[in-house]
C-alpha cells in the first residue's frame, strides 16, 4: 500500500484495500487464508472511508454500506474458523466448518474489485489545516469512549463489539499514516493492536460458550473457558489503561505540531 500523507490519500488507500481483498477472494486457492485475509483488508477499507466522512458524507456513506455487506456475506465463514481456534484453546471442539462452499467467493472478489475504483475515486481535491490531526483525534476519542463504555458493562456483547470497531477505526486509521506519524506519540498501533486481538479473543470465547451443551462434559468446558476469559479480562484492563491514557486533545495538539 502506498503511504498516506494527506487527506486525499485516504481514499486512494481505501480503494487499494478494497482492490486487494476482491483479489485475493477470487484468486486465493485457500479459501479460509482468503476470507481472513480480506475481511482485514475490507476492515481497513472501512476505517479509512469512516476518517473521511466529514469530507463527503453522502457519498462515504453509500460506500462504506457496500463494504459492510460484503464484510457480512464472509462473517459466517470467518467465525466458524475462529469458533475452531477458541475451542482448541480450551481443550474443546467446535463444529467444524461452515458451509463455505455455497459462497461464490470469485465472483464477490470481482465485485469488490470493480468496487473498489469506484472508492477511490473518492478523494477530495483539498481538505481544511491540520485535516489528518483532527481525524486521528476523532478516531481516538470514540475508541476512547467505546471501550469506557465496556469497562462499564464488560458482560454484554454490543460494548465489547462496538468498542472492537472503534479500536480498530483508530488502529487502522495510524497505520495507514504511519510516515507522518509524530515519533513516539498516541495513540501508538501496537498497543491498539494488542487490545483488539485481546478483545476478539473474549468475544470468541463468548460465541463458543453459547454453543457448548449444559451436561457434565459441557460444564467443565464451560469452566475452562471462564478461567481463559478471566484471564484475558485482566489482560484487556492493563493494556487498556495504557492505550487511552492520553487525553484526546493532546493527542490532536502533538499531531498538529507535526503538520498533520
Amino acid at each position: 500500500m502506498k503511504p498516506v500523507a494527506e487527506a486525499r490519500d485516504l481514499a486512494r488507500a481505501a480503494g487499494a484495500h478494497a482492490r486487494a481483498a476482491g483479489r485475493l477472494l477470487a484468486t486465493e486457492a485457500d479459501h479460509v487464508r482468503a476470507v481472513h485475509l480480506a475481511r482485514r483488508h475490507i476492515k481497513r477499507a472501512r476505517s479509512l472511508l469512516r476518517a473521511l466522512r466529514p469530507l463527503a458524507k453522502p457519498a462515504v456513506e453509500r460506500e462504506n454500506g457496500f463494504l459492510r455487506a460484503f464484510a457480512h456475506t464472509l462473517a459466517p465463514l470467518r467465525d466458524a474458523h475462529a469458533l475452531e481456534e477458541a475451542a482448541r484453546t480450551v481443550g474443546a471442539r467446535g463444529n467444524g466448518p461452515a458451509g463455505g462452499e455455497r459462497i461464490d467467493l470469485a465472483a464477490l472478489g470481482g465485485a469488490l474489485e470493480r468496487q473498489a475504483r469506484v472508492i477511490a475515486r473518492l478523494a477530495p481535491e483539498d481538505a481544511p489545516k491540520h485535516y489528518l490531526a483532527k481525524a486521528v483525534a476523532r478516531a481516538y476519542r470514540k475508541a476512547r469512549e467505546a471501550y469506557r463504555a465496556y469497562e462499564a458493562t464488560p458482560y454484554e456483547e454490543e460494548p465489547l463489539h462496538e468498542a472492537r470497531k472503534r479500536i480498530k477505526d483508530c488502529l487502522h486509521l495510524v497505520e495507514a499514516l504511519e510516515e507522518v506519524r509524530p515519533r513516539g506519540s498516541a495513540p501508538k498501533p501496537g498497543k491498539l493492536d494488542r487490545l483488539g486481538e485481546l478483545m476478539g479473543a473474549i468475544r470468541d470465547l463468548d460465541l463458543l460458550s453459547r454453543r457448548i451443551e449444559r451436561n457434565e462434559v459441557g460444564r467443565a468446558k464451560l469452566a475452562r473457558i471462564a478461567a481463559r476469559h478471566g484471564r484475558l479480562a485482566r489482560e484487556v484492563t492493563r493494556v487498556g489503561a495504557a492505550v487511552f491514557d492520553e487525553k484526546p486533545s493532546r493527542v490532536e495538539a502533538a499531531w498538529r505540531r507535526a503538520g498533520t
